[in-house]
């Protein structure tokens, strides 16, 4: 029996929404180069923004109205924009840390030494590009910000884009913090490459500048890491590292904990380079050592050390996840999400290689594809590799679908037919329109009737829930 909602009826209210609360929001603030304060490590376009230390006491920020609405909306179940670093508020302390944060994210500078392959640093360094009033932070600003708020803090988190160390003014900015407040914490995190040249390291250690620092160093070889870090050196990279340990021991001193994170992709997987970084590990003798699983860029994802793999299982003793990394089997396709169009329907964006799965009918297959019609957008031409070996030129619509008829031979039409997708070029929404999206795409796939390719390492059934938390 059906019941309808007469005009003087009044509708069931819809069900409250689960109370969010956010670390982020109620103890921390990042502060980025050119003073603006925001919040988290993923905000690259300030679209968080609660107030500029040029116009306000961070203080005065702190307890401003920007940040008590975010609060707010949180606490009634309404997540930030283009944020998932909420968490569900109960059983956590809702009273904000006063007057001023218990810990602060400080850019000293957006820019880098190197180009590394992922959305937000292709753009970071982009002179078209231009996220910051100022790349380096001035130094009245920084001793002006530490001596109102240095003394109440209890961390300093000395990263967020760009490479700190680049900053020429660096290592003073931290002599300062120290200063100001001597039981600070300090983190940093670094590529290592400019802490290799004369006396750097040698004065971290010896004034006890840093509590922690991480290098980030994704190979065993300049062949192995140079493909995500682009134009830097893995020789340099290392010997930052080794100086720091070198000096350490030659000094007695206990800090800073030097942790060497190895970003795993799908180049630098294999057996023979795990056992390798395992070897330099031992060989210099780093504190703290993590293989981490990485997200980006969507096309360097390693499928043989994903979750339910066993080259998972044999990194366990040792692995970290970059936050929100999940085993989605779309993602791990090289697939965006999926989306719906009123025109074309069901679709999903890859990225520069993808790997789709369709079932024969009637002895072939017919992948639909298209582009975007965005006249500034790249010529985007791709490549379709089948599984008995043949290689063809792409049909790719603008803005509807090209059909691609491909005959399947027929000893493969009793399976799956799996087919890998290459695109030459990918279009970026953040370059050619006017939108926040810094995803790189390649082309548009029909899904109607088409899946994601299955990881072939994949053994055990793994949940796809983001991963978050653990990316020490």
């Amino acid at each position: 029996m059906s019941t309808s909602i007469g005009i003087d009826q009044n509708p069931a209210p819809a069900p409250a929404r689960t109370p969010l609360h956010c670390n982020w929001l109620w103890n921390t603030v990042t502060v980025l180069c050119d003073g603006t304060v925001t919040c988290g490590l993923d905000d690259p376009f300030k679209l968080r923004n609660h107030g500029s230390l040029k116009s306000a006491s961070l203080r005065e920020i702190f307890a401003g109205a920007p940040i008590a609405k975010r609060r707010e909306e949180l606490l009634s179940g309404k997540k930030c924009f283009k944020c998932t670093m909420y968490q569900n508020a109960e059983g956590q302390d809702l009273t904000p840390s006063s007057p001023y944060p218990r810990r602060m994210v400080l850019e000293a500078t957006i820019k880098c030494n190197i180009r590394c392959t992922n959305e937000t640093c292709n753009i970071a360094n982009d002179a078209a590009f231009h996220l910051r009033r100022e790349d380096f932070m001035a130094w009245p600003l920084f001793t002006k910000l530490m001596d109102e708020a240095g003394p109440h803090l209890r961390q300093l988190l000395f990263y967020n884009y760009g490479e700190p160390f680049a900053h020429p003014k660096a290592l003073d900015m931290l002599a300062y913090a120290k200063k100001v407040n001597p039981n600070i914490r300090v983190t940093t995190s670094t590529n290592g490459i400019l802490l290799a040249r004369e006396g750097l390291v040698e004065r971290i250690v010896e004034e006890g500048l840093v509590d922690w620092i991480c290098f980030t160093i994704g190979g065993v070889d300049q062949e192995t890491y140079g493909r995500y870090h682009k134009a830097g050196s893995f020789e340099k990279a290392m010997t930052g590292m080794r100086r720091m340990l070198e000096a350490k021991r030659r000094t007695g001193k206990a800090k800073p904990t030097v942790h060497w994170r190895y970003l795993v992709f799908n180049w630098n997987d294999s057996d023979e380079c795990i056992a390798q970084a395992l070897r330099l590990r031992e060989e210099i003798g780093v504190d703290e050592f993590k293989f981490m699983l990485t997200a980006s860029p969507i096309e360097g994802r390693s499928l043989s050390r994903a979750p339910g793999t066993p080259g998972f299982e044999a990194l366990k003793p040792w692995l970290a996840y970059q936050d929100f990394y999940s085993a989605d089997p779309l993602l791990e396709a090289g697939l965006w999400a999926l989306e719906n169009s009123p025109r074309l329907g069901p679709f999903a964006w890859t990225g520069r290689i993808a790997r789709v799965s369709m079932k024969p009918v009637d002895g072939q297959v017919n992948l639909r594809l298209a582009k975007t019609t965005n006249p500034v957008a790249p010529a985007q031409t791709a490549k379709l590799r089948l599984p008995w070996n043949e290689e063809v030129s792409a049909n790719i619509g603008a803005g509807q679908w090209g059909d691609n008829l491909i005959p399947v031979p027929e000893e493969f039409r009793h399976e799956d037919v799996q087919i890998r997708i290459e695109v030459d070029q990918i279009f970026s929404p953040l370059r050619h329109t006017e939108t926040h999206d810094n995803r790189e795409l390649g082309v548009m796939v029909c899904m109607d009737g088409v899946a994601a390719a299955p990881n072939p390492f994949r053994t055990t059934e793994v949940s796809a829930d983001r991963i978050r938390g653990l990316s020490r």
